[in-house]
């Protein structure tokens, strides 16, 4: 009886060994995939950020295109609004 017991007692030792590794693998594991996905993150803020400023620096300011005044109209730009112009052109009639 004592053989039996002894098989069970070390069945049952060897089980709990087994099983302790594979739960800390498994912890390991997901831990590492945590740390993985916060790394992953961080970097997406950093290139995000990055980008913006890059944005900033390389864009080229607006610039505004000046009213067209009725002595100074160039005929011959491509983009002259001659809305605007004919309404300067009524503005100075009145």
């Amino acid at each position: 009886m004592s053989a039996t017991v002894n098989v069970l007692r070390y069945s049952a030792l060897g089980l709990g060994v087994v099983y302790g590794a594979y739960h800390r693998f498994s912890l390991e594991s997901a831990f590492a995939k945590q740390q993985a996905a916060a790394q992953w993150k961080k970097e997406e803020k950093l290139i995000a950020e990055a980008k913006s400023i890059y944005q900033k620096i390389n864009t080229p300011p607006k610039q505004e295109t000046p009213k067209s005044q009725a002595g100074s109209i160039n005929w011959e730009d491509p983009n002259l609004d001659f809305g605007a112009v004919l309404e300067s052109l009524i503005a100075k009639l009145d």
